[in-house]
């Protein structure tokens, strides 16, 4: 899609606070539900940007922040679901080696919740990370990067959350590391900016802000680089890696948002990475690339597979491989138990992802994900 001929969708908007609480939003006839998310003490990593503008902040009081209602999900009959199911299973696959002899690995998260943790080593030796997960996450990725040889050529962070950055900080802060690291490259917009976003996680997140800008700060300045630009070429032994947007400054969703993207050519296919791009940033980034830029064969979903970029820049990237760095609950849309129940959109963004024609789906609800 040329960026001049780049189709605006009108946005509609309601004002609410769902916490607590399951409710029926009926629009142009279509009865939408919008329920409760999964909660865990002590975590902070599964309600992020997005889901923020349905919960309370923290001192109870409505942020009324508003809610985007074409991207919420919709409940899916169990017939639905089985066909998605089996549209899948359909997929004719890839044929090995699909890297010529290179490799990427998408770690799964070490408990129930979302992560994006994906490790590449390229036919000649280097190692890259995105991002790598949460800080429970380190120990296993620690372990994945020991295997390939203990070094990460370069770690690229899309943005700071901390389901995206909570491991690398704990491995910053660890004394000695037990990995070494060439350069870490990263693009944060300023904390003030991202602090004026009222939502019920904003401390938390800010907290996360201050914890990997710190840890990074510890590195000499020769293993950081953290003003990318886009367009920009990181050449590695067997991989070129490009910076393809700089962070975009939204108003709502700002974290989530301001990801920056790479695009990772490695083993004769470009694999992009998305980070947790919304709507917003999604058009942005649709607005700025012509199709030749945007194709990829292998992409990550952006926000773990829901409530992300729209369906007009999936067909402008038009993959054959997809990763989704998303938990069974969120994959199969679930609430209480019941596959389909739930208001997450990934079972929407599974079909339009069937009729791209992928030919296949390498998600972390079945463990850690290996293509070679």
């Amino acid at each position: 899609m040329e960026p001049n001929k780049m189709k605006q969708k009108r946005r509609k908007y309601l004002y609410a606070a769902a916490l607590g609480m399951t409710f029926l939003l009926n629009l142009s006839g279509c009865s939408r539900r919008f329920t409760n998310y999964p909660e865990t003490a002590g975590t902070v990593a599964i309600v992020d940007s997005t889901e923020r503008e349905t919960v309370r902040d923290e001192n109870g009081e409505n942020p009324d922040q508003p809610i985007d209602l074409d991207n919420l999900g919709e409940q899916q009959s169990a017939a639905e679901m089985e066909a998605l199911a089996a549209a899948e299973a359909a997929e004719p696959g890839v044929e090995e080696p699909y890297l010529d002899g290179g490799e990427l690995r998408l770690l799964a998260c070490a408990d129930i919740w979302q992560n994006l943790s994906c490790v590449m080593k390229t036919k000649e030796g280097a190692v890259i990370v995105v991002d790598g997960g949460r800080d429970v996450d380190a120990p296993h990725l620690i372990e994945v990067i020991q295997e390939l040889g203990g070094h990460v050529d370069a770690w690229l962070l899309t943005h700071p959350h901390s389901d995206h950055v909570g491991a690398i900080t704990e491995i910053l802060n660890m004394d000695p590391m037990p990995i070494s690291i060439g350069k870490v490259y990263y693009s944060f917009l300023n904390k003030e900016f991202l602090g004026q976003e009222q939502v019920s996680r904003r401390d938390s997140d800010l907290e996360c802000y201050d914890r990997i800008t710190e840890a990074i700060a510890k590195l000499p300045e020769a293993e950081k680089c953290g003003t990318l630009t886009k367009g920009q070429k990181i050449s590695l032994a067997g991989a070129e890696i490009t910076v393809m947007n700089e962070p975009f400054a939204c108003t709502e969703n700002s974290f989530n948002n301001s990801s920056v993207a790479y695009r990772v050519e490695m083993g004769g296919k470009r694999i992009l990475f998305l980070g947790d791009m919304g709507w917003q940033a999604g058009e942005d980034f649709l607005a700025n690339h012509t199709q030749e830029e945007l194709k990829s064969d292998v992409l990550q979903m952006a926000h773990h597979g829901q409530r992300g970029v729209e369906e007009e820049l999936y067909q402008e990237i038009s993959p054959e491989v997809c990763l989704w760095p998303t938990p069974d609950w969120l994959w199969d849309n679930v609430q209480d138990g019941v596959a389909g129940a739930g208001s997450y959109k990934t079972p929407i963004v599974r079909g339009w992802m069937v009729t791209l024609g992928v030919k296949k789906n390498l998600c972390v609800k079945d463990g850690d994900q290996i293509l070679r």
